[in-house]
């Protein structure tokens, strides 16, 4: 994965929702410091809100979906477990029911051919339900069929247009395709419709970060923690964006008030050691690196980025040696500083 090498340029991929920021170029060796930010929310089917909605008739009512939220990056145990509980409390209601659990129930073991077969199945017998219509949009998009993705969210939408995850998924998927401008008109529409939804008020900061308004950004985040300030994820991406504006001690205050909500989340620890890198506070920065890496041994970025703290703390052999491990592990980067200074 290639970095940008200033503060400004952002990169996007989205694999839940990735933004990378490049630190400003320290002083000598020119060092790019990388501060990652993952803003994260559930990425299966499906989220929702709990606004009433008109819409078509529909005998037996429409699918009741809960809202959920809370998403932890890298646990990959508890995300299963919050997947399977909100499976459990879907309520499926109406003409199809039947076809669309089952598509419900093959998308979330990863089948979204299968799935949409059964969301079609669903449209056939009663083509005015809206959730058949979006829960094949969400499978499409998994499949990166952006047209018929973006069809299908906007024909559940059509008939049912107060429903917010709608709107929140459509986005993620305009999101997905840079298409800021859609993204963030869909995200304000969710906020308005479920007010107090954290991760579309994230996502609507990212979509600003990745806009270069980070200012813009903070002010959403500022707002999401006021509602809940327990959010670690909402503290961790406005740390990033504080970083972007070269803000690095405020950035490391967030990033320190995100780890205390969540010490387990290792990019935390990364991007606080890149922001203490940018202060020169060299030691710390190993230190937070360390800890990156005690969390997940194969974090070829903690690596690297604890090679240069080294360096600049005068130990070069510690240096060499990380950078060597950052390239063994993939990081091209690392390979050039091997040749450079550890010959």
């Amino acid at each position: 994965m290639k970095y940008s090498k200033t503060l400004q340029n952002l990169i996007a991929s989205l694999a839940l929702i990735l933004t990378l920021f490049s630190c400003n170029q320290a002083k000598n060796n020119k060092v790019t410091a990388k501060v990652d930010s993952t803003i994260v929310t559930e990425s299966g089917l499906p989220a929702t809100d709990s606004v009433k909605n008109t819409g078509a008739v529909e005998p037996g009512g429409f699918d009741q979906i809960p809202l959920v939220q809370d998403f932890q990056p890298g646990n990959k145990t508890a995300n299963a477990d919050r997947k399977s509980d909100m499976f459990k409390q879907i309520k499926f209601r109406g003409r199809g029911a039947e076809e669309r659990k089952k598509g419900v129930e093959l998308a979330s073991d990863g089948d979204m051919k299968g799935a949409i077969e059964q969301f079609t199945k669903s449209i056939e017998i009663f083509a005015k339900n809206p959730d058949a219509y979006f829960y094949r949009g969400k499978a499409k998009w998994e499949l990166k069929d952006y047209k018929g993705s973006e069809e299908d969210f906007t024909q559940a939408i059509s008939i049912r247009p107060l429903q917010a995850p709608y709107y929140y998924y459509r986005g993620q998927m305009f999101l997905d395709q840079q298409k800021y401008r859609e993204a963030l008109a869909d995200f304000n529409e969710t906020i308005k419709l479920a007010p107090n939804y954290i991760d579309a008020m994230n996502y609507k900061g990212v979509v600003l970060a990745k806009s270069g308004k980070h200012e813009d950004a903070i002010a959403v985040y500022n707002e999401a923690i006021a509602k809940d300030p327990a959010q670690f994820l909402t503290y961790y991406n406005k740390g990033t964006s504080l970083a972007a504006l070269k803000k690095f001690n405020d950035a490391d205050d967030m990033f320190t008030r995100s780890l205390n909500l969540n010490p387990d989340y290792a990019q935390s620890y990364v991007n606080r050691g890149n922001c203490r890198f940018m202060l020169e506070r060299f030691n710390d920065a190993a230190d937070d690196y360390t800890k990156a890496i005690s969390m997940k041994t194969n974090h070829a970025e903690a690596y690297y980025n604890r090679a240069y703290a080294f360096q600049r703390s005068g130990k070069p052999a510690e240096a060499c040696d990380d950078w060597r491990k950052a390239s063994e592990l993939g990081h091209k980067d690392a390979v050039n500083m091997l040749s450079k200074y550890c010959k």
